[in-house]
């Protein structure tokens, strides 16, 4: 479907013309989103037949979890297309959150962001969730190890010898790293940083974007906190102990290199540049 068409869709159905209350975003591979009024509405199109078959996986998600009440605000499916072609939601308003946005909030915002994403997860964690999952740990970690290798070569620009020796040995070590300290799978978001999460101004967390909600290691939901007082915040909300933080810490470490390897096929340069530096610091 192209985009003229997609936003009549979504004029029609929210009734609203003004085109500067509709933002297209198009950062997601697997969709273009319009967000309407700052969240109020949120409307999905696929890009193809593969990521649709994603979205049916969320819708499927959060039709599931409608079920339970949350502390956080969560997206409601208003309006569904023929095949799944597209899904408009009572969207979550406030805005993503960003390194910069959390950086300007005080200490005791923090912690009441992160308490708030601490209970979301101690109670999502808890659901039995006996459906499809879109993807398992296992695969996700070889499809991350393969795209480093695949990507060596562009690393090199960035990282010198020793650097690059090391990021190998933390990419080929960390599963066992984590397995060594033991595993609890559990329903997991599975896509829960900054880019999922929602912020209004007086500190209310929204999350979005359940499409590879799955059966996965508790400590992943946990991993895009990049905020240490946040994190701390969540984990003791959640009722995590030692052993989950080390685990979180072990896949926080390189999370700069995953979202550097992702990119990297976007050919975003100064984004490439901003995560080598994290990157390098966490080898420090």
């Amino acid at each position: 479907m192209n985009k003229n068409k997609e936003l009549a869709i979504v004029k029609n159905l929210t009734q609203i013309d003004d085109e500067h209350r509709i933002v297209l975003n198009e950062i997601g591979w697997t969709s273009r989103v319009y967000i309407v009024d700052d969240g109020k509405f949120v409307f999905k199109f696929p890009r193809g037949r593969k990521w649709q078959e994603e979205c049916e996986h969320e819708f499927h998600i959060l039709k599931l979890i409608s079920e339970y009440e949350f502390n956080v605000n969560l997206p409601v499916i208003k309006w569904l297309g023929e095949n799944t072609s597209y899904a408009g939601f009572h969207g979550v308003e406030g805005k993503s959150m960003t390194t910069e946005s959390i950086d300007k909030l005080s200490e005791t915002q923090k912690r009441e962001v992160g308490t708030q994403i601490g209970l979301f997860l101690k109670k999502l964690h808890t659901i039995d969730y006996k459906g499809e999952s879109p993807t398992n740990e296992s695969s996700e970690i070889e499809s991350f190890q393969k795209l480093f290798f695949k990507k060596k070569r562009t690393l090199k620009r960035h990282f010198n010898d020793n650097e690059l020796h090391t990021i190998e040995e933390l990419v080929t070590s960390m599963p066992q790293k984590s397995a060594n300290l033991g595993t609890e799978y559990v329903f997991c978001h599975c896509d829960l940083g900054y880019n999922n999460m929602l912020l209004t101004d007086n500190c209310k967390v929204g999350v979005i974007d359940f499409g590879d909600a799955s059966i996965f290691e508790k400590s992943y939901d946990f991993t895009g906190l990049e905020d240490d007082t946040m994190l701390d915040a969540a984990i003791v909300a959640y009722g995590g102990d030692e052993v989950l933080r080390e685990k979180v810490a072990i896949r926080r470490q390189l999370l700069p290199l995953m979202e550097m390897l992702f990119l990297i096929d976007r050919k975003d340069q100064e984004g490439i540049v901003h995560c080598a530096g994290r990157m390098r610091n966490n080898l420090k």
